[in-house]
């Protein structure tokens, strides 16, 4: 009995799947997307009487060719000079994090944070201050403890950032 409705099922699935067959798209029935171009050349064309199909064509090439009048490819060359870099940080920003340099602190590599924790001191939010002050001398980035380096942080960040 069990064989019996084993071999029904699998039949039922193999016909099953032989109906849902034919998915392939053939050449034949593929049909064109209408672009820009030939849309525009269909309205000039139905738009004006007095437009031949082919002065409508050269009108629709015009636009479309008109509309990629952008910088055009060079090939490729290779670079021997690495351009001048500008700063991403203003002169304030730059002022408070030599400062920061000048009384011991590593701040290669976590600039952006620093200024950020400096921004957080000027709206009197200590708490970042603390936290990073705490992790500049886990990260051995400092021979200061973390109280000094908290208030280094605060006096520097007031002295040039909050104005």
């Amino acid at each position: 009995m069990r064989k019996v409705a084993l071999c029904l099922a699998t039949a039922a699935s193999a016909a099953a799947l032989t109906a849902c067959g034919g998915a392939t798209v053939d050449s034949d029935e593929v049909t064109e997307t209408p672009t820009v171009t030939s849309e525009v050349t269909e309205t000039e064309s139905s738009s004006s009487s007095s437009a031949t199909p082919s002065s409508a064509t050269t009108t629709a090439r015009e636009r479309s060719s008109s509309i990629g009048n952008g910088p055009e490819d060079e090939p490729a060359r290779e670079v021997t000079d690495v351009p001048q870099q500008a700063s991403a940080f203003s002169p304030q920003e730059e002022a408070y994090l030599a400062q920061l340099r000048e009384s011991g602190v590593n701040v290669d590599g976590i600039e952006d944070q620093l200024t950020a924790t400096g921004a957080t001191v000027c709206a009197d939010n200590l708490i970042t201050r603390d936290a990073v002050a705490g992790q500049l001398v886990e990260q051995r980035r400092t021979d200061m403890d973390a109280a000094g380096v908290a208030a280094l942080i605060s006096d520097t960040a007031r002295a040039n950032l909050c104005s």
